[in-house]
This record gives C-alpha cells, sequence and structure tokens, in this order.
C-alpha cells in the first residue's frame, strides 16, 4: 500500500485494514487523534506473516491529544521506517506545545526539540534507544541519551543521562513533576527559586521504571543542579538569599542542597546544608554555620517571622561585638510554624540585659536558643569591673518572656565601684555572693522582677559604725530580696541577725519612701 499527502483525519476508515496487525492501532488512534499531513506511505504486508509487515513514512504538523503518560504535541514532524521487529524513528518539534495535564503544571512549551530513536523486538524482549536528543523549551535547554530494555522474562530497565542548562530558576516549576515529587513539595520549590541560572545540570536515571523512586536502593535517580546567582525563599516571610550559588541534588526520593556561603542580612552563613530526606515526610532541615556582629544576628532574625519570639529576646539581652554560632531550622512543608534552634558562641563580647539595665563586659562562653527561649550556663564576664559567673534563660510564654539570670562572684571590697570614698576606706577584704534575678516581660502591661542576693561577708572587714562593724573572720551572712517593677520596688533581708525591710520609688531618683531596721536584740 502506497499514500501522499493523505491528511491524518481521513485515515480512521483505513485502519480496520490494518487492525489486525495490532489490535490495538485503532483504539488508541480515537484516543489520541491525530491531525495533520502524512507526507509519504509506504506498507508491505506479507498476507502469510503480517508480523514481518515493513513500512516507511514521513509526516508533517501533526498533532495529537495527550494520551495517560503521552503527552499531547502539535507542530511535529518526521519520518519512520522499519518493522515491527527493528526500526528508527526521527521526530522534529518546532514552536510546538506539549499539554501533560496532572504531570506538569503548565503544558510544555517548546522552541525546538529533535529525537532519534530506534527499536528492536526479538526473542531478547523490546529495545528502545535514543543518542543525541536536543531538547530546547521554554528557559530550558536539555541533551542526552537514553535505554529502554524489556526482556521477555524479567523487569525491565531504563538508562537516562541527560545534560541540562536552565536560563531562569523561577521558570523551573514549568518541570517538576508533581504525582513523583508531591504537590507541596512542587509549591514549596515553585515559591522557594525565585532567580538563577544553571549550567550543567546532570540528570541520570538507571532502574526499573515500575520502582521509583527506588526507595529500596534497588535504583538511582538523581539531577544535579549548580545554581548559580540565585534568589532563594527557603521559607515565606524569611529575608530572600540573594546572589546564592547552591547545589541541589534531586536524589531518589529527596533533596539534598549545599551553598558554602550566604548573607543573613549583615551577618553571614556559612556551609549551607538544607534537606528534604524524604518527600512523603514533608519537612526542610537548614543547617548553616553563622557569624557577625551581635546587632547584625538580631538584625536579621528581626527581619523573620520569628520577630516576635527569638529576634524579640535578642532585643531584651542585646550582644555587642562579633559572634559565631550554628543555625538549624525545621521547615514543615504543611504551613505549620518554623522552628529554629542552635548554639551561638561569646568570644570578649558585651551583653546588655536591657530589663535590667545591666552591662556585662569580656564575655566568653556559649548560649543555646530554640525559638525565643535561651539558655546557657558557665558564661563568665565582667560585672562593675568585677569577675563574675553568669547564666540565664528565657521563656517564652504566649502571655510574654519570662528572663532568669544566675550570677556568682567574689566581690574585691577596695575596688567596688559606685560607693562612697569613706564607705569603701572603711571596707576591707572580699565576699562570695551569688544572685537570682527572675523578669517577667508581659506582652502587655509592666515588666516586673524579682531579685535575690545571697553572701557571705566572712572575710569582709568593717569599720563602719555599729551594726555594721565587724572583724575578718567572723562570720555574717548577707540576704537581701528586691521585688517589684518600673514604678518601684520592696528591699527587704538581714545582715547577720540585724533585718531590715524599706519601700523604694523609681523616678526620676530613687526615693526611699519608708524603711525599717530591726537590730538583733533590739
Amino acid at each position: 500500500m502506497r499514500a501522499k499527502d493523505v491528511m491524518l483525519e481521513r485515515f480512521s476508515p483505513l485502519l480496520p485494514m490494518v487492525s489486525f496487525i495490532t489490535p490495538a492501532l485503532r483504539a488508541r488512534w480515537l484516543d489520541l487523534q491525530p491531525k495533520g499531513a502524512l507526507s509519504t506511505l509506504a506498507l508491505d504486508v506479507p498476507l502469510n506473516n503480517p508480523e514481518k509487515t515493513r513500512f516507511q513514512g514521513s509526516w508533517r504538523d501533526v498533532s495529537w491529544r495527550q494520551w495517560q503518560l503521552l503527552p499531547g504535541a502539535d507542530h511535529v514532524s518526521g519520518s519512520a521506517a522499519g518493522t515491527l521487529e527493528e526500526g528508527e524513528l526521527e521526530v522534529a518539534l518546532d514552536n510546538s506545545t506539549l499539554p501533560y495535564q496532572d504531570m506538569f503544571r503548565a503544558p510544555l512549551s517548546v522552541q525546538k526539540a529533535r529525537v532519534a530513536l530506534n527499536w528492536q523486538n526479538n526473542e531478547q524482549g523490546l529495545t528502545l534507544w535514543g543518542k543525541n536528543i536536543d531538547l530546547r523549551a521554554e528557559s530550558l535547554w536539555m541533551t542526552g541519551d537514553f535505554h529502554y530494555h524489556q526482556p521477555i522474562k524479567g523487569d525491565p530497565w531504563l538508562d537516562i543521562l541527560s545534560g541540562i542548562r536552565l536560563y531562569d530558576a523561577a521558570q523551573a516549576w514549568r518541570y517538576f513533576p508533581e504525582p513523583f515529587m508531591g504537590t507541596r513539595l512542587v509549591n514549596y520549590l515553585t515559591g522557594a527559586l525565585k532567580g538563577g541560572q544553571v549550567d550543567n545540570a546532570t540528570l541520570l536515571f538507571a532502574g526499573d521504571p515500575r520502582e521509583f523512586p527506588f526507595k529500596h536502593n534497588d535504583g538511582q535517580f538523581e539531577v544535579w543542579v549548580p545554581l548559580r546567582h540565585a534568589d532563594y525563599e527557603f521559607e515565606p516571610g524569611w529575608p530572600h538569599l540573594t546572589n546564592l550559588d547552591i547545589d541541589l541534588d534531586f536524589l531518589n526520593d529527596g533533596l539534598f542542597m549545599h551553598a558554602p556561603q550566604t548573607q543573613l542580612g549583615d551577618a553571614v552563613g556559612s556551609d549551607v546544608a538544607a534537606a528534604i530526606p524524604d518527600y512523603s515526610k514533608e519537612l526542610l532541615l537548614i543547617d548553616a554555620n553563622i557569624k557577625g556582629s551581635g546587632k547584625a544576628v538580631g538584625d536579621y532574625f528581626d527581619a523573620t517571622p520569628l520577630k516576635e519570639s527569638l529576634g524579640a529576646t535578642l532585643g531584651e539581652l542585646q550582644i555587642g561585638g562579633d559572634v559565631s554560632g550554628d543555625l538549624h531550622l525545621d521547615i514543615p512543608l504543611t504551613g505549620q510554624p518554623v522552628t529554629a534552634s542552635g548554639n551561638v558562641v561569646l568570644n570578649n563580647n558585651s551583653l546588655l540585659i536591657k530589663p535590667l539595665g545591666m552591662n556585662l563586659t569580656a564575655l566568653n562562653g556559649q548560649f543555646r536558643y530554640h525559638n525565643g527561649d535561651l539558655d546557657s550556663d558557665g558564661l563568665k564576664a565582667q560585672w562593675l569591673g568585677q569577675p563574675l559567673v553568669i547564666g540565664f534563660n528565657t521563656l517564652e510564654r504566649p502571655q510574654g518572656f519570662d528572663v532568669n539570670v544566675g550570677l556568682q562572684s567574689v566581690a574585691d571590697m577596695d575596688h567596688l565601684p559606685g560607693i562612697p570614698a569613706p564607705f569603701r576606706q572603711a571596707l576591707s577584704g572580699h565576699a562570695d555572693w551569688q544572685s537570682a534575678i527572675a523578669v517577667t516581660l508581659p506582652s502587655k502591661g509592666k515588666p516586673s522582677y524579682k531579685i535575690d542576693v545571697n553572701g557571705d561577708l566572712r572575710n569582709v572587714s568593717s569599720h563602719l559604725p555599729s551594726p555594721l562593724d565587724k572583724q575578718g573572720g567572723q562570720p555574717l551572712p548577707l540576704a537581701v530580696t528586691a521585688v517589684g517593677n518600673l514604678s518601684g520596688f520592696t528591699l527587704s533581708g538581714s545582715v547577720g541577725k540585724n533585718t531590715f525591710n524599706s519601700q523604694w520609688l523609681l523616678s526620676k531618683q530613687v526615693v526611699l519612701q519608708k524603711g525599717a531596721w530591726a537590730a538583733a536584740g533590739g
């Protein structure tokens, strides 16, 4: 049979003539509804052995509808020649649109594609292969080879090796296969990738396509994407990472990312690692080292959704000087709140505990954070010229924050600042003391605090008037408690067996409103 310049729409009446060769042909023809021109067609059908039918044909400007996993297409030209046992097929697409509903979120817009493939179908099974495949679509250029084998007995195997160039990462969403990646992951990457370019990305597939995504490591699917000059928003509401060089590794059913460095506001993030280890878990994990001034780190978190938690806490505990540390983020792709945690290392820093107006210098050690909750122990610092060991923690509550500070020191009585000279000259020796400070910072209303100070004045010598005079070595325990708010406080306690109680007002000056002293035996 020979034909020339046949419109495919008029080919339907001929289907019964060839349907005995492949009965499914007529059904698929009705599914695909092909249109276009069959330029040439030659069929040689041995009537006593139709399986040996030979064919040769070419077509131009052909289109068809999507059917199952075969995308639709238009403006397709090409040729085919061979038999059912072996042959070759060449396809050319120019300015074609390939609808692929349920696989990709938009039809594939192909500017140019050239595909050459061969097939063999014999006692070993079916083999398909193609080399030097070249496809150019919107913002995308792919080249590569593939090889598929379906043995008569056994499992099929598909090998694909492709190189990819992406001119605008903001268009990558067009090429995410949603059934395999999951809707939430596609949503995430579509929102996260705002720009960037990719050169020399690599796609590798090796395995039984039915086992994809190879949860049992019985095959490999990997797309290695070196994304450069990227604009990346790793979570809505967080500052974009701009001019970012990051490697994305889509490996089986996970995504792993790494960037050597990025700017986090005025702070610097290094060795940035991000991963979605299992698409089905819908959880993004990010780890990074962070370095910068205390202000830069605080300003960064102030520009994130953690402004009301970690940002607010760092506003009350203001770190001066450069700090380093690490950042870990748990980001659910389901829209649940982000969790931030990590450590901050202090090296000769300053710290302003803002609610107390307390300035520490020469601060060394580290603290941990979990969202707005901070925790430390064993920090060493200087306060009022005296060495100090400090530990603090903060607790985020729905109604505000709690700040707890523990202090421990040995006070040198000869070097206490702020004490009038006559008093300082009357004192000598040193005193061990410790303090527990609890501050409540409500989201509405006035802050409140409680301060407990306990000390041992055994090693202090005092020449102050009685009852404050004592010799060194004479035990004299000290206990002081202050409870109040920004308007005033009560101060009470004991020195040895003497007790006192007082009430103070806070305005432009500290004013003693009333007080009482009870001497031992009085």
